[in-house]
């Protein structure tokens, strides 16, 4: 067993605070809390390095050192396979336990100045959205030109709209789901040439607001949905439309169940806000169906991540810049 240099420790010790402030790593309680996890985790590592891996910060970041959970015998690879858990008992890290470690040691050698590792590159982290394929201006295309179908059933009418909507002002805004989920109407100027959205700007910035400019395709969706939007609300709602409570710009679109604060089971009425998490359900439920419907015909399959229709249209928005 090798003994760590208390210099070293303290160097540990001394990143983790610098990743901590740092306004784009420590975005959250959760985060930080992870920064804390790696840095326990390698002091634990500790032990079995080598003393040249010991050397310095930068020896024991190093990329052979820290490795891959594919080789067991490096620090992740260890990690991984349960050597280094708070209490051991023998069992492997499921891999997103092994995941957030890798991503708190990637912030922790940003923090170093070092540079990345080379699971980090584009293709090896498939776990991280950022190394998935955006949607492709012919998928827009041709699930745009489904949505465009409409039913007479009026259930399925409803959802399709709010699709079509949704699809629309992701690619012309490149807003994240959970900023479009948290818009409101009055985000939009009277005649939906414009909206303002709160963005997530890559690099874990501090979020921002911005007023983006509408294409035509997103401004005639946005005014096929809003007259639906205002039905829904009006039918279940007992405040109705033009309360201040009720001005979500996607709202929900059928019952469902909670509970109250005692656990008794309560009916939640269609027309609330739709969750991030209930828009991309609802849009990959679609997605699904409309792959298997049109097999094999260009543009198909269409993506059935919300957030790689966002890369796709702010790839398309570079490419032909486009958006205010």
């Amino acid at each position: 067993m090798t003994t760590a240099p208390d210099h070293l420790l303290s160097a540990l010790d001394t990143l983790r605070n610098r990743a901590a402030a740092d306004p784009t790593i420590g975005t959250s309680r959760v985060r930080i809390e992870r920064l804390g996890t790696v840095v326990a985790m390698l002091k634990r590592a500790t032990a079995d390095c080598e003393p040249d891996q010991l050397a310095s910060l930068d020896t024991l970041l190093a990329d052979n050192t820290i490795g891959h959970p594919d080789n067991p015998t490096s620090v992740l690879g260890r990690a991984a396979a349960g050597a280094y858990r708070t209490l051991p008992n023998g069992r492997p890290l499921t891999a997103a336990t092994t995941r957030a470690l890798m991503d708190g040691l990637a912030d922790l050698n940003r923090t170093a100045g070092r540079p990345p590792y080379w699971w980090q590159q584009r293709g090896q982290r498939p776990w991280s959205k950022h190394t998935l394929t955006p949607m492709q201006p012919g998928a827009h295309r041709a699930l745009r030109a489904a949505l465009s179908i409409p039913y007479s059933d009026t259930r399925r009418e409803r959802f399709r709209l709010r699709n079509l909507a949704t699809l629309e002002l992701l690619w012309d805004t490149g807003v994240e789901p959970d900023g479009l989920s948290a818009a409101d109407t009055t985000a939009l100027t009277p005649d939906c040439s414009h909206i303002t959205l709160t963005f997530d700007p890559p690099g874990r910035t501090e979020a921002t607001v911005r007023t983006v400019r509408l294409g035509r395709a997103a401004r005639a969706a946005v005014r096929l949905w809003l007259p639906v939007r205002r039905q829904v609300v009006a039918e279940h709602l007992v405040a109705g439309p033009d309360h201040p409570a009720n001005q979500a710009l996607l709202v929900t679109l059928r019952h469902s169940t909670g509970t109250y604060d005692d656990g008794r089971p309560r009916q939640i009425p269609p027309g609330l806000r739709i969750s991030p998490q209930g828009l991309r359900d609802s849009y990959a439920g679609t997605a699904r169906r409309l792959n298997e419907e049109h097999r094999g015909q260009t543009g198909w399959p269409v993506p059935t991540d919300l957030y790689l229709i966002t890369r796709g249209g702010n790839a398309d928005a570079r490419a032909h810049a486009r958006r205010s």
